[in-house]
């Protein structure tokens, strides 16, 4: 079920900043190694070029956090929800023990932009500006920011330090809070929020289909019960992207009632005009539309 939202324009520009998100800084030697056995993305993929999903469970499986990584300055930024910084900060601080590993909670914000027009990646003479990633979760980084280019039909991008000169500054700008989610939701990004930390299983946010789960590292936490689930059994829920009428209860978190598929459990929701769209939990045996 793939919706068009029309109230919407297709290519909204400038550059908003994102109060809901937050950046973990993890700097130290052994950065990489700590966060390999903590996360369930192949940290090896993570280089200046390319950002990367990944997700934070606990031993049972269930995501307790859905993050960017990025590497930027000397270390690995975490890009999540605002409400999940200090949490996850200090429970993954509980996992150093003798690693030379620093986390805090980065001070600077987040913003959200659309991406100048590009063809491509191309070469660059020295001093001038690097061109945008044209492909999801590619990122670039100069002293001044850093850009992650994020899945959906809008040229989107998570920026870090101080956009880009050549993006509209605020008040060109056309983006709203709601209508970044709702660009959040037409890109299937299951954000994680304390109502929802510990409520699904990986593969109920569809992200051994995402890209944020690698089966080919090693061990991390929950990763016994993921593994199972990929190569021995069979998800009951996946994640869907669906519309639900005005008055059904949106809250992330929430049960609610789909007209054709019954009870689903909202992950994530924005308005579209006089309805709501929602990331949502569906049982598999519903799943028929």
């Amino acid at each position: 079920m793939v919706l068009r939202v029309s109230n919407c324009s297709p290519h909204p520009s400038g550059h908003l900043r994102l109060e809901d998100f937050a950046t973990l800084r993890v700097s130290g030697e052994d950065r990489v190694d700590f966060l390999q056995g903590q996360l369930s993305q192949d940290m090896g993929r993570v280089t200046p070029m390319e950002a990367a999903p990944a997700a934070w469970c606990n031993r049972q499986g269930r995501v307790l956090c859905l993050m960017v990584a990025v590497d930027w300055q000397d270390a690995i930024f975490l890009i999540l929800p605002a409400g999940m910084a200090q949490t996850c900060a200090d429970g993954l601080g509980r996992y150093i023990l003798r690693a030379k590993v620093r986390i805090e909670v980065a001070p600077g914000p987040v913003f959200g932009c659309t991406l100048p027009g590009s063809k491509g990646a191309r070469a660059h003479a020295e001093g001038e500006t690097p061109s945008f990633p044209e492909e999801a979760w590619r990122s670039i980084g100069a002293p001044e920011y850093c850009a992650v280019r994020l899945p959906g039909r809008d040229s989107r991008a998570l920026v870090l330090g101080e956009p880009p000169a050549d993006v509209a500054t605020d008040k060109d700008s056309n983006w709203t809070p709601e209508r970044w989610r709702l660009a959040d939701i037409e890109a299937e990004i299951p954000w994680v929020d304390s109502d929802t930390s510990g409520k699904f299983l990986a593969h109920s946010l569809n992200l051994d289909l995402s890209g944020a789960v690698s089966f080919t590292k090693g061990c991390y936490v929950g990763q016994e019960i993921i593994a199972r689930m990929e190569h021995r059994g069979r998800p009951k829920r996946r994640m869907r992207r669906l519309r639900l009428p005005p008055g059904v209860d949106i809250r992330s978190g929430a049960r609610a009632q789909h007209p054709e598929l019954g009870a689903v459990t909202v992950i994530g929701a924005a308005r579209a005009g006089e309805e709501t769209e929602v990331l949502a939990e569906v049982r598999l045996a519903q799943d028929n539309v």
